[in-house]
């Protein structure tokens, strides 16, 4: 009796712990699908221009959740997995297994000049002309050029988008610029249409964490916004002016959007982005646009999970 009592009391003690513990953490977001249609299912990584690279390593596991017409995806996310097993040192550091260094001389370290102001920038691939895809990866605070050729940090998936865009014939390029304002805009806008000339396929604008502000600009800018066929936003944040943007009005030109956030986010709640989201459809329910939650993942979760091959081959394929 006295044991069954103790067994009794330890579970209900469990129960009151756990419950505490769950009040304090982030709920699950879920998005329904038209009308209550029953989730669709996600067929696996999109081909296309980009191959395989690492597809083992580097795909989405069985997402949680697939809703809203499969524009929808909550993704699993584990930081044990993720980061502590995947990397050497975690966050700075990913095991070897993960990478593979391009040859050298593919990487390049040249000079853009914007409103008599130059500034240096990485980049790789066909710079010179016939680029079959091209992306611009715009960092946020605290970066700079070399974030987005960082081999070693964000779980080598920055290596892995070198390789497939290397084995594709696009381009990847990733710039220093002033600042998150207008200057910095400017100097962005010289640097795609460098890039829009170069480029046969599609030129992609990817932007992480504070660098979304300039995703946001080009996006309402009547003539940046003719020369970018994708966007992708990066633990960033909503600008409303994304909905009277020239790219969104009936019969525009539409940019494919995807969206990728991390449920835990400290910087940036994923709420507010879902809210966007939801007003996006309601505005333009045919517009080309995705969603990837990455579920407990924090702020630097998208850029280290997101699956660029499955990303830009959707894009390209519109």
């Amino acid at each position: 009796m006295i044991d069954r009592f103790k067994r009794a009391h330890a579970f209900i003690l469990a129960a009151l712990l756990l419950a505490g513990c769950q009040a304090d953490e982030p709920t699950s977001v879920l998005v329904l699908g038209k009308e209550g249609v029953p989730p669709a299912t996600w067929a696996g990584p999109q081909s296309g221009v980009l191959p395989a690279f690492k597809e083992s390593a580097f795909k989405y596991r069985k997402p949680l959740e697939i809703s809203d017409d499969g524009r929808f995806m909550k993704l699993p996310y584990n930081e044990l997995v993720d980061i502590n097993q995947r990397d050497e040192v975690p966050v700075r550091k990913v095991r070897s297994f993960y990478i593979q260094p391009l040859p050298k001389g593919i990487e390049k370290e040249l000079e853009y000049e914007a409103g008599g102001t130059k500034h240096l920038y990485r980049a790789m691939g066909a710079l010179d002309g016939g680029s079959k895809l091209t992306m611009i990866y715009i960092h946020g605070r605290g970066g700079n050029r070399d974030w987005g050729f960082d081999d070693e940090r964000f779980g080598g998936n920055f290596n892995r988008l070198k390789n497939m865009m290397l084995k594709a014939g696009g381009a990847y390029v990733a710039p220093d610029f002033s600042d998150f304002e207008g200057k910095g805009l400017a100097e962005i806008k010289a640097l795609v249409a460098k890039y829009r000339t170069l480029t046969t396929g599609k030129l992609v604008v990817s932007c992480g964490s504070l660098g979304n502000a300039h995703c946001w600009a080009l996006a309402s800018d009547p003539q940046a916004s003719k020369q970018i066929d994708g966007f992708i936003v990066l633990a960033g944040f909503p600008d409303t002016r994304f909905l009277s943007s020239p790219i969104l009005k009936s019969g525009g030109r539409k940019v494919p959007l995807v969206i990728a956030h991390g449920s835990w986010d400290p910087d940036f709640d994923y709420k507010p982005m879902v809210d966007f989201y939801q007003q996006v459809r309601a505005k333009a329910p045919n517009y080309p646009i995705r969603f990837l939650l990455f579920d407990t993942g924090r702020h630097g979760a998208p850029v280290r999970m997101i699956d660029w091959r499955d990303t830009l081959n959707w894009i390209a394929s519109l």
